[in-house]
This record gives structure tokens, sequence and C-alpha cells, in this order.
């Protein structure tokens, strides 16, 4: 992974029973299959938009609503099979605020073992809004808490998925 400060992180991973390649396409192409709904999990209280990526590196991460399309980041490293990282912003930062996400897809013994890294958290002032009113490993374990149901969620077992 990155060599970000580990109090400025939160690292969890999975493993799928698939190749890197298609875990990879999975995680890229079903983002809006396998990302929880709700609140905790979608960038518009209220509202579900459908999750895409677009475009590979340089394009966006984005929540389409139909009426309206919220940029959750940009990619910045696409490379199929072996590692994605893209910008990550909730609807409470403001416009030059961001933290970054590294996705890891590492062959494992019969599939893909998936390490997902989200740091750049310093950066956000102690009152922040995304601090959830907490700080230190508190702050970590919530944001680490949320990754790794996402990352339960993306690894289940889903059909025409296996090897």
């Amino acid at each position: 992974m990155s060599e970000a400060d580990p109090d400025d992180c939160v690292r969890v991973s999975t493993y799928v029973e698939v190749e890197p390649a298609q875990a990879f396409a999975l995680f890229t192409d079903e983002v809006d299959a396998w990302w929880r709904r709700g609140a905790r999990f979608r960038f518009a209280l209220g509202r579900t938009g459908v999750l895409r990526f677009e475009g590979g590196e340089g394009g966006r991460f984005v929540e389409d609503f139909g009426d309206e399309l919220f940029e959750v980041g940009r990619i910045l490293t696409w490379q199929p099979a072996r590692h994605l990282a893209f910008t990550w912003r909730d609807r409470s930062f403001c416009p030059d605020e961001t933290t970054r996400v590294d996705v890891r897809f590492e062959p494992a013994a019969a599939g893909t073992r998936v390490r997902l890294e989200h740091s750049g958290w310093s950066a956000l002032p102690p009152g922040h809004p995304a601090r959830l009113g907490l700080s230190g490993p508190a702050f970590r374990a919530a944001i680490g808490s949320r990754w790794a149901e996402l990352c339960v969620a993306f690894g289940r077992p889903r059909a025409g998925s296996g090897p």
C-alpha cells in the first residue's frame, strides 16, 4: 500500500473467489450493485442514485440521481487486475477537500485478496462534519467499520461470478 501515516488512514481487506481481472471488473463495473444503500453509505440524505466509475484513469467516480450528479472523486490510477486509486469526498466536504482511496487486487489461492486503504483524513480540520464528532482511534474505527461493511458486501458471492 502507500506510505500513508497509519494515524491518517484506515485499511480493510476481503477475499473474492475470482481471479484479479474479474475482481477489478466486479469492483468497478458493478459498484452500484454491491455498494450498500442508505445514508451511511450513499452521498445524499434520503436519496439513492446510481454509482459508477466513468472513463478509467482521469475519469470520475459519481453518484447519478437523474436530476443531479454528485462527483465523489476523480480516478487517479486505473490498472485493471492490479490497482485502482481515486479521490473521495462526502457532501460535507468543501470543494477543495478530498481524501484518497487505494484498492489493490492481489492474486491469492483460488481467488483475489482485495486490500483497500482510505487516507488523507488529517487534511480535514478536527471539527469537520465528516469526522462525526470523533477523533483518533474512534474516528478511524468508525470509518473502518463503514469500509469493512462495504468490503463484506463486495466479497459476497454473486451469480455468474465464479471461476
